[in-house]
């Protein structure tokens, strides 16, 4: 259902879905990606939305038909630490693991998440780099490579435009994570958030990174 007539093949980045299926099915219809295109999907497919297991789902099924990648969230941090310890499953239900849990089923608990869902999460990468692009989640240390970046930035802090600066290696970066309250793409040039709030009031954004076409979808 995904593929459509060849294209050049194209660099797309996918914000926060945070188990909002609806909203990434408008936008995988509008993107229609071919097996030429390459979709980077940013962090926290799950908690606080309705409906992570169908996301987990829809993601299984396009890795079928186009290469994907997906980036770990502060989400997917706290999903796999809750098989762990009891305080850290805790935590995570405070933080919308209630709502990925009822996903599989009402007072659903860790063993109701099958084998296939948590290769899925456990696939996340830290962050991708190509030739031209950075992606991760929600920040960047500007005057450190990718691979000595530390985990709570690369995951945990906030986009902060007004302190932001170029990555050393000149590349353009783009994060999610830090919900932007206009539900706008803040877009600074060398840096790029597309969190725009979709499991709240406003939209899921997809970016191709390449012409800078943007679509957005609402959870409805």
């Amino acid at each position: 259902p995904f593929l459509m007539h060849p294209s050049a093949p194209r660099w797309i980045a996918i914000g926060d879905v945070h188990g909002c299926v609806h909203a990434l099915d408008a936008l995988l219809e509008a993107i229609a990606p071919t097996a030429n295109d390459h979709l980077v999907f940013l962090g926290d497919l799950i908690d606080q939305g309705t409906d992570s297991r169908e996301v987990l789902e829809r993601i299984v099924e396009l890795r079928q038909h186009c290469p994907v990648t997906l980036i770990q969230g502060n989400h997917e941090e706290m999903m796999l630490a809750a098989r762990e310890e009891e305080p850290a499953l805790r935590y995570w239900e405070m933080c919308g693991g209630v709502a990925t849990l009822n996903s599989y089923r009402y007072g659903g608990k860790l063993s109701d998440i099958p084998a296939s869902h948590w290769a899925l999460v456990e696939s996340c990468l830290p962050y991708l780099e190509t030739d031209d692009v950075i992606f991760t989640h929600a920040h960047y240390q500007a005057d450190l490579s990718m691979n000595e970046q530390p985990g709570y930035e690369l995951r945990w802090a906030l986009f902060e435009p007004a302190k932001l600066q170029s990555h050393i290696s000149g590349k353009r970066v783009i994060v999610g994570h830090t919900e932007q309250p206009d539900s706008e793409v803040c877009d600074l040039g060398f840096a790029t958030c597309i969190d725009t709030a979709c499991y709240k009031y406003g939209w899921l954004t997809a970016l191709d990174v390449g012409s800078n076409q943007v679509w957005q979808a609402s959870r409805w």
